[in-house]
């Protein structure tokens, strides 16, 4: 896989989430965030088309 710089769009629940971590300093929340919501969106923009 080639890495490459990525741009994602986060919807508002996503930010929302992203406050409230911030908040709650969770870190099993925060990890969880990234492997569900942005991990999955940037393998996505790293495929080829």
């Amino acid at each position: 896989m080639n890495l490459k710089k990525v741009c994602i769009e986060l919807d508002i629940p996503d930010v929302r989430e992203i406050l409230a971590i911030d908040l709650d300093e969770d870190p099993m929340r925060a990890l969880a965030f990234v492997k569900e919501h942005l991990a999955r969106q940037v393998k996505k923009c790293l495929q080829p088309h």
